[in-house]
């Protein structure tokens, strides 16, 4: 049964944001957080990057509402049982540490900015800062699941017949922040090839934990028989295969893959540069929105 669209793709772009967001920053701040003082400058990439999306992202939730006015009474009031008021709020706290205090942190150490009021002040206090990495780091995960809890609480078969959604949705944003950060090392003069390395080691392996929750999710719908079977079908066979076995299967998931694992095991392919790193890197964060954008329409196919 046709079901109409009643989200369409301006909240696409919103749960993509979202989770690219919360993404960047908890990949690059444990990058750092594990790997030492050798992997700063990735935390700082991803850290930097939360801010400016979080402002795009909420311009796309403004856009999105019926009345945009409304947006306004998310942020002041707090009510338990709404889950878009615990998302505005989950929000507003990850801006605040991950969007703010932190790169606040980074801007004393940089020469245009480490004399600025407040951030003059900051300067050598990375164990502060450590501090609110970790408490980005658990924001960061909480704004990237959420955008799949948000659709999972629903009672639409494809978001809420199983509990893989938020779990696809999580390994997605993953890969998704560690191929900005890992684009924008590829395009910037001073290379990282130690730092480029490990983090297409890490998104190869979070794209075959993302190909996982997508064939777990799947298989236990089409399990589940009735709608969720027919949900499912929607995806594999139906009016959204093409954009899911091209967009997300081959874009997303198995060139990007292919071209990282090449990358990691070729000294040849290696030593070609980074040209390929950014390829597979938006081909990555193509495929992320698409998983974004075929499970928002395609999940309201079949109700």
């Amino acid at each position: 049964m046709e079901g109409t669209h009643y989200w369409h793709h301006l909240l696409a772009v919103y749960l993509f944001l979202g989770g690219l967001a919360g993404a960047c920053f908890y990949t690059g701040a444990l990058f750092e957080l594990f790997g030492g003082s050798r992997m700063k400058r990735v935390a700082k990439i991803g850290s930097f990057c939360v801010l400016p999306i979080i402002i795009v992202s909420l311009i796309i939730l403004v856009l999105d509402l019926a009345r945009p006015l409304y947006f306004w009474h998310f942020i002041i009031t707090i009510e338990p049982t709404s889950l878009m008021s615990h998302g505005t709020w989950l929000l507003t706290l990850f801006s605040i540490v991950g969007g703010v205090i932190v790169p606040a942190f980074f801007l004393s150490e940089e020469e245009k900015t480490k004399n600025l009021p407040v951030i003059k002040n900051l300067a050598g206090k990375d164990n502060i800062r450590k501090i609110f990495s970790v408490i980005g780091v658990i924001l960061g995960f909480l704004v990237a699941g959420y955008t799949g809890v948000l659709l999972a609480v629903t009672t639409v078969p494809l978001w809420s017949t199983v509990n893989w959604l938020p779990v696809v949705f999580l390994a997605s944003a993953s890969s998704t922040g560690l191929a900005l950060i890992l684009l924008i090392l590829s395009l910037s003069k001073k290379k990282d090839e130690l730092s480029m390395g490990l983090l297409e080691k890490a998104d190869s392996i979070v794209i075959v934990i993302e190909i996982l929750a997508f064939a777990i999710l799947l298989i236990t719908l089409n399990a589940a028989g009735g709608r969720a079977a027919e949900a499912a079908s929607v995806l594999l066979s139906g009016a959204y295969a093409i954009p899911f076995w091209i967009g997300i299967v081959a874009i997303g998931l198995v060139i990007p893959l292919t071209i990282e694992l090449k990358g990691l095991t070729s000294k040849e392919a290696h030593g070609k540069g980074t040209g390929m790193a950014a390829i597979a890197s938006i081909l990555v964060l193509l495929g992320g929105f698409m998983v974004r954008w075929v499970f928002l329409y395609g999940g309201q196919v079949v109700r």
